[in-house]
């Protein structure tokens, strides 16, 4: 182990054969081979010496926050916040971050519950960006509305006019069970006001994130 010069020590210890001589370690360098994702025992071999020398020097440079195990599942390692946009704005599967990521499945998978994200069930679609036609097993079958984006803004004005799960999936041709899951992914996305309209006087639904005059007014009247 490296000898260490210290004013408490009054013996002659540093006479010791056993002893190294003290080495000077550049900092910058350890921080960087360290935040790289080098391993202690390659560090140690690089700067020609121990593995608890080293380990010595990291409790002084890095701060406790940021060391390697912490470091790997805290937020603010840019890894894991391409993790979290991966997997929560593009819905990408955790098999499919590993590849992309250089990780295992079951580190990413890690990492998201470490970081408070809930992971998905195996059945689980992004509904925004998936058509019902995608899911029908049945040949042939004639939707009303075969556009995406029409498709979505057409279910969300039936939903802010109130009408019942049945009701929507009879107009867009959709089985009941379709409707239910994309009612409670829009619940979970954004967030409803239910308002009496001051043309017709009906109650209507409408999404905070709309602009106030447009929310005064349900959207068949704003189309007449």
């Amino acid at each position: 182990m490296v000898w260490y010069k210290s004013t408490q020590a009054k013996d002659n210890r540093k006479f010791n054969k056993g002893r190294f001589l003290r080495k000077e370690i550049n900092l910058d360098t350890l921080k960087d081979m360290y935040y790289n994702g080098k391993p202690i025992k390659e560090i140690a071999s690089f700067f020609n010496c121990s593995i608890p020398t080293i380990k010595r020097h990291l409790k002084l440079i890095v701060p406790e926050s940021l060391r390697r195990y912490k470091f790997n599942y805290s937020e603010s390692n840019p890894i894991n916040q391409r993790i979290i946009k991966l997997y929560t704005n593009h819905h990408y599967s955790t098999n499919k971050i590993a590849g992309i990521i250089g990780l295992t499945d079951e580190t990413i998978r890690k990492r998201l519950l470490k970081l408070g994200i809930a992971l998905r069930k195996r059945n689980f679609k992004n509904l925004e960006t998936f058509h019902p036609m995608r899911l029908n097993r049945i040949k042939d079958k004639n939707y009303p509305i075969v556009d995406l984006n029409q498709f979505n803004q057409k279910f969300l004005e039936y939903y802010c006019l109130m009408h019942t799960q049945k009701n929507i999936a009879e107009l867009l041709q959709i089985d009941r069970a379709t409707v239910s899951r994309r009612i409670k992914y829009l619940r979970s996305q954004y967030y409803f006001k239910l308002r009496f309209c001051k043309r017709c006087n009906n109650l209507f639904r409408f999404r905070v994130t709309e602009h106030q005059r447009n929310a005064n007014i349900c959207s068949r009247c704003r189309l007449s």
